[in-house]
């Protein structure tokens, strides 16, 4: 979970003032059985509660959530929905793959240099890749293959080894499923998300090839300890970095480059088509 805090709608600024961001389990319960648990809901409400509790000027009544993949994708989404709702006073609006690709695409566009240009954003549920093909065209393309649904879907292997290969199986069916018509070819590409900045530290250098993540899976195999990775971000690394390397792999890309970037300006933008919903706080 990831709580931005900006000025009202009324400000001229929209500067995130303050972030933080929460780790929970809520993606691993619907990836894994389609349904958010008890437990995760206790957990969610509980961590809820201590950032109200911090934000103590801020009324969750004003707060805009935006629920993506996993809040789709859960049976219970509704049940979830209203617990909060009752207990917390915080509305959410799940929004469809269109509205997710689209506050990338916004947060992304400023970094667009030259055309045609293409970049990714691996998320938890998906891998959403954003082809700039000149100054007023785009394609959008929502890849299922997050690094927390991947991990859910490999949670059986019997070994590394095993996890490994079933993953790169996977990772490139689905990209070869999902990409409309035949597919695109880049030689570079600009990524952002945890696993992708992840990869970088362990590298200590923001560009890649496709032999570096070899690597990296090969020192997973045997063991690599990764002691300053935090445990959350631990868990996912592997299968992050199969997501990542189908890309080399179905599309030809040579080298990928780290941006730091999120949906986090057009989720600024969206607020403004949620006027039930309040402004962002």
């Amino acid at each position: 979970m990831k709580l931005y805090i900006v000025p009202s709608v009324s400000d001229v600024s929209e500067e995130i003032e303050r972030e933080r961001k929460v780790p929970w389990s809520l993606g691993y319960d619907v990836f894994s059985y389609g349904r958010i648990s008890p437990r995760t809901m206790a957990h969610c409400v509980s961590t809820l509660r201590s950032l109200r509790e911090e934000f103590s000027g801020i009324s969750f009544e004003d707060v805009t959530a935006v629920g993506t993949a996993a809040l789709r994708e859960a049976q219970n989404s509704e049940i979830f929905r209203r617990l909060l709702k009752s207990e917390l006073g915080l509305r959410i609006q799940i929004i469809e793959g269109g509205i997710e690709a689209f506050l990338l695409e916004t947060g992304f566009r400023n970094m667009v240099e030259e055309f045609p240009t293409a970049l990714f954003d691996l998320g938890g549920g998906s891998n959403e890749i954003i082809e700039y093909l000149n100054p007023a065209s785009t394609r959008k393309t929502s890849i299922p293959v997050g690094a927390i649904r991947l991990h859910c879907q490999l949670r059986r292997a019997r070994t590394l080894y095993d996890y490994v290969e079933q993953g790169r199986v996977i990772v490139e069916r689905e990209m070869r499923e999902h990409m409309a018509g035949s597919m695109p070819r880049y030689s570079e590409m600009l990524g952002t998300g945890g696993t992708v900045r992840a990869i970088v530290k362990s590298l200590e250098r923001d560009t890649f090839r496709i032999e570096d993540l070899q690597e990296l899976v090969q020192r997973e195999i045997h063991g690599e300890i990764w002691p300053t990775m935090p445990k959350h971000r631990r868990l996912l690394f592997l299968p992050g970095i199969l997501s990542v390397e189908a890309l080399f792999v179905t599309m030809g890309v040579r080298e990928i480059t780290y941006r730091k970037a999120s949906v986090k300006e057009g989720l600024i933008s969206f607020t403004s088509m949620l006027p039930a919903m309040g402004g962002p706080s």
